[in-house]
């Protein structure tokens, strides 16, 4: 027996006792009750194999246990008994699996890189026409892939500059080298160079050109073969000239630097380097859409330049996301079940940045494949997207210090109550935390899909928040789109345990503090209208729970705290005003009074 047979066996005790805690009823009969045959149920409770999820589900169903605590139960195990065989496969695997992973494609995976041809062509026909082409979208959204394994693969260029964690990634991924590195070499390949900025974008810039240079140079002597076209500079990751790069002054001579390459100046080498770039070299810049508008911002000539060059990359549609997952299998030799199929375009249809995540899936489903084909019930066996992200939350937030760790919890607190407020009033008009539930339990997991809203970008510029955030993107356990963040998968809350214990804990502070969002919120795009501040009790009972960090507030619930507490003291100082004014005006009508009764007194007496 395997190693996991020990597991497999408890599993199936455990299903014996439900079915004798019910009254042991004959299988026959359980059967009716979970519109399962009763040859299926009593496998299951074999203990031989692994029953599927829907027999565990159905069995637990009409024996009345804790469906959810099953499914995780039967996916903790699934994933147990999976690991030795995948771990297997995995060694025997290297260089031929059919899918990157969560990592984008590279140059060298040209030939399993389905799904976005017709993306692509406007992409080459774009840089035909513009000198300076901007690649925008939302994280997980697949421009880098869509530019190195597309534009470079059409380019016929795999040179890449300042991207040795890509060129260590593509070193494991053999099986498509061959048919890339055949393009690369092909007469009319272009020159290209490719870099992604760093916390130093000049010193990558500096290196880009060289290389880009050399290769202009080889093709100019006939070393290299007749060239197609002007070279072309490559800046994946663009969004890293504000997250990772904190001199603005040198941000801003990259800036300059490139819009002067893709106008082809020819006033030499720019300042501090020690080349210039080749002439009639045209530009392409990949950055997130959350990034790009506060670039074009900072440089008003960056924005000039590619105001016209602008390709757009959002979610695929339904046929693309099916050739992406069947075409790389099909080239590799394997089939893709047609369930497992429609789950994976259905839940990629839903999610935002769904495509890193179908891949991961896709990768650790075929190394659990049943003989060559790759079966919804291996795409089980990983956990599915649920188990895959709780994973990954769990080792990021394990890896964090404990500053970061407070952060962390603070956004995702912020992301997984926004995400499950759903349609219980708030007072303020707003859903809140409730509606998500079941007979006053947890919540359903993801709510109702239609009240699912993004988090504003503005809400996450606390000190030290920022680089957490990007932590999270890096790790697609979260997507950022322009001024919007958002979990990238609506399961995360319930399918990681620690982020539901999180919410459990804090349901009334989540619904305490989605009202404040909504009235912050509200404040703000009302031009600060007073009329909407908080006064009070209410205004005194949260900034108690702020300032004992029951809730994490952001920069606009801290503005909208500071000035209702502004508003309430002025207040009070009028209301005084006003009574020593009114207590001022009785003493004087008082005094009047008593002027007027002793004048009368004093007549009386004289009669």
């Amino acid at each position: 027996m395997d190693p996991g047979d020990g597991s497999l066996l408890r599993f199936a005790g455990d299903l014996r006792a439900l079915r004798e805690r019910a009254g042991s009823p004959p299988y026959r009969q359980l059967a009716l009750r979970a519109h399962c045959s009763a040859a299926s149920l009593s496998v299951a409770a074999g203990g031989r194999r692994l029953p599927s999820l829907a027999v565990t589900v159905a069995y637990v169903q009409a024996c009345g246990g804790d469906v959810r605590e099953w499914r995780h139960r039967w996916q903790l195990l699934a994933a147990e008994l999976a690991a030795d065989t995948a771990a297997r496969r995995r060694a025997q695997d290297v260089g031929r699996a059919p899918y990157p992973g969560a990592a984008a494609f590279e140059a060298v995976d040209a030939e399993r890189f389905f799904g976005r041809e017709a993306l692509l062509d406007r992409l080459v026909a774009l840089l035909a026409e513009r000198r300076l082409v901007v690649v925008s979208g939302p994280s997980g959204a697949g421009k880098s892939s869509l530019v190195r394994a597309g534009l470079l693969a059409r380019l016929g260029a795999a040179a890449v500059v300042g991207a040795a964690p890509a060129a260590g990634a593509a070193a494991g991924r053999g099986g498509a080298a061959g048919g890339a590195g055949r393009t690369a070499q092909a007469a009319g390949a272009v020159p290209v160079a490719l870099l992604t900025p760093g916390e130093r974008p000049m010193e990558a810039y500096a290196l880009a050109l060289a290389r880009l240079g050399q290769r202009a140079g080889e093709a100019a002597r006939g070393v290299a073969g007749p060239t197609a076209g002007d070279p072309v500079l490559v800046v994946d990751q663009g969004e890293q000239l504000r997250t990772r790069c904190r001199d603005a002054a040198e941000r801003a001579r990259f800036l300059d630097a490139l819009v002067a390459t893709a106008a082809g100046d020819a006033g030499g080498a720019p300042a501090g380097l020690p080349v210039a770039a080749p002439p009639r070299c045209r530009v392409v810049l990949v950055v997130r859409s959350d990034q790009s508008g506060p670039l074009f911002a900072e440089h008003p000539g960056l924005a000039e330049a590619g105001r016209h060059g602008v390709l757009s990359v959002g979610r695929p549609a339904p046929d693309e996301l099916r050739r992406a997952i069947t075409e790389p299998a099909l080239r590799a030799g394997c089939t893709v079940e047609g369930a497992l199929l429609a789950v994976l375009i259905s839940t990629a249809a839903q999610q935002p940045g769904a495509l890193p995540l179908v891949s991961a899936a896709l990768l650790e489903t075929w190394r659990r494949r049943s003989g060559n084909a790759l079966t919804l019930a291996g795409f089980q066996a990983t956990g599915g997207f649920e188990g895959a992200m709780a994973r990954t939350a769990e080792t990021l937030y394990n890896g964090l210090e404990t500053a970061d760790r407070a952060r962390a919890r603070a956004v995702f607190l912020r992301l997984g109550g926004e995400l499950l407020g759903a349609g219980e009033d708030t007072g303020d008009g707003a859903p809140a935390l409730g509606d998500g539930s079941a007979s006053g339990g947890e919540p359903v997991p993801g709510g109702d899909e239609g009240t699912r809203k993004p988090v504003r970008r503005a809400e996450f510029d606390d000190p030290g928040v920022p680089e957490v955030l990007e932590r999270l993107v890096r790790a697609r356990l979260v997507v950022v789109d322009r001024d919007t963040v958002e979990l990238s998968h609506h399961a995360l809350p319930q399918a990681w345990p620690r982020l539901r214990a999180w919410l459990a804990e804090g349901r009334g502070a989540l619904r305490e503090q989605r009202r404040l969002t909504v009235a912050a919120r509200r404040w703000a795009a009302a031009d600060r209208d007073p009329e909407l501040l908080y006064r009070g009790v209410r205004l005194g009972e949260l900034r108690r729970r702020v300032a004992a960090g029951e809730l994490a507030v952001a920069a606009v619930e801290r503005a909208f705290l500071a000035a209702s507490a502004r508003a309430a003291v002025a207040d009070r100082r009028r209301a005084q005003r006003q009574n020593l004014a009114v207590a001022g005006v009785a003493a004087a009508g008082g005094a009047l009074l008593a002027l007027a009764g002793g004048s009368r007194i004093r007549r009386a007496w004289r009669w």
